[in-house]
């Protein structure tokens, strides 16, 4: 049986609009320089903070890098995983073959 790795803090916290303005607003950035950075419209970026669309997430990586925000804690936990979990065991045989195995919760 695998060792299962303790996530840090909330494990049901999703970023959002709210997040990605305080973070510009701390860094003293406007919306057109954060909508630059990706190559969106500043409109775009707007929907995102206002909530009316979905943040992507490589946009989110790159402001929060442009914003000095530290990921590398969230990083570290799946360079964890990668060393627990191997490529071969992502692979995903057909249910009904002979040598399927059943994942354990």
């Amino acid at each position: 049986m695998q060792e299962r790795i303790k996530l840090v803090g909330n494990p049901n916290f999703k970023y959002n609009g709210d997040d990605l303005r305080r973070m510009r607003l701390a860094a003293q950035k406007t919306t057109q320089q954060m909508a630059d950075l990706v190559g969106i419209s500043r409109q775009t970026y707007e929907n995102y903070e206002n909530g009316v669309s979905r943040i992507p997430w490589d946009h989110f990586q790159v402001w929060c890098n442009y914003c000095d925000i530290d990921l590398s804690p969230i990083i570290k936990q799946f360079q964890a995983l990668r060393s627990l979990i191997s490529d071969t065991q992502l692979r995903r045989k057909s249910p009904t073959s002979p040598d399927a195995k059943k994942v354990e919760e």
